[in-house]
């Protein structure tokens, strides 16, 4: 049987980055707030029934939106392509006769820090779950999440949670928010390698800010990001957008600290910041792109990656959040 699937796939933001030294295996320890945007890519996922020995086949293509780069890559180095043709393995269906075509609508950056790709996978994954007959909650699909990437298992979530370990390990769930954000980027991005190399080589402190983890709700997350420093000497540029965005009318401030709500989300390139009103944040927005900038407002969303289900006209309403409900 043929079946055709639409997966909302959201952007992340960083409320709280704490990167630790190196360790001996190379990473860093690390812990992360991650809170789902409203921003989103949408996954096309079609799925065809061939002889039941033919082997996998898997096509994805992309389609950019709204300034967004176009993402120029062969389709079996995307990570959405990656992400079905291992969950076919974990399941021992690469030959089974399936063949996927996606197409993905993009509308979050790639390089930004927004986990736009890890998002991506996770949809992938979402559909895959559905052809193969199996649920999202599998531990053979949690296991092809954490291999593809730290932010794909949160993708299957969303909402908002604390990462520990190597930044890549669920701790707990914070109550989401809900509040207006405005994402500015240059035009280059940012590599997560160049970032941590330049992390390493700087005089950057390093450690756990007890506020960000300690926290119950996002809302009470201290805004936090000691990669940044790393990040603004790969792109100079970087410390230029947070220094505007620090100056804007309409920017909501920590009553804490009084700071603006600004903040480098994870390596970068995108920016952050929270404002007072959707108003504000439009302001915000239209100020951004005078100066060429990409920027785009949206909010906090407490949905994570999520097939969106058909309604049959005149039914009832049903709750189409993320299929995936623990981790």
């Amino acid at each position: 049987m043929n079946q055709t699937w639409t997966v909302f796939s959201p952007a992340k933001v960083n409320l709280h980055l704490s990167i630790g030294a190196k360790r001996d295996d190379g990473y860093h320890d690390a812990y992360s707030v991650m809170h789902a945007l409203t921003l989103h890519d949408t996954l096309t996922v079609a799925c065809e029934r061939l002889a039941e020995d033919a082997p996998l086949e898997v096509d994805v293509r992309c389609t950019a939106h709204g300034g967004v780069d176009e993402l120029s890559i062969a389709s079996e180095d995307n990570i959405a392509h990656k992400a079905i043709v291992a969950l076919a393995e974990e399941c021992g269906l690469s030959e089974a006769g399936y063949r996927f075509s996606v197409h993905i609508d993009k509308h979050i950056p790639h390089a930004a820090g927004l986990g736009g790709g890890s998002s991506n996978a996770a949809a992938a994954l979402l559909a895959a779950c559905r052809a193969f007959g199996i649920e999202s909650e599998d531990e053979r699909a949690l296991a092809v999440a954490t291999r593809l990437g730290a932010d794909v298992p949160f993708f299957l979530r969303g909402g908002c949670a604390l990462l520990g370990d190597r930044g890549d390990a669920f701790e707990r769930a914070l109550e989401p928010m809900n509040a207006p954000v405005v994402l500015v980027r240059p035009d280059e991005g940012v590599s997560t390698a160049a970032a941590y190399r330049a992390f390493d080589e700087c005089a950057v402190q390093s450690g756990v800010q007890a506020q960000g983890v300690s926290a119950e709700r996002a809302q009470d997350v201290l805004l936090h990001n000691n990669l940044a420093p790393a990040s603004e000497t790969v792109l100079p540029e970087l410390a230029e957008v947070r220094g505007w965005l620090q100056e804007q009318g309409g920017v909501a401030r920590d009553d804490r600290t009084g700071e603006p709500c600004v903040l480098l989300s994870g390596s970068g390139s995108a920016t952050f910041c929270i404002c007072e009103s959707m108003n504000a944040a439009y302001a915000v927005v239209s100020a951004a792109k005078q100066r060429g900038w990409w920027a785009r407002s949206c909010s906090f969303t407490s949905a994570g990656a999520s097939i969106v289900e058909r309604r049959v006209p005149n039914a009832p309403r049903t709750n189409v959040g993320a299929v995936h409900k623990s981790w």
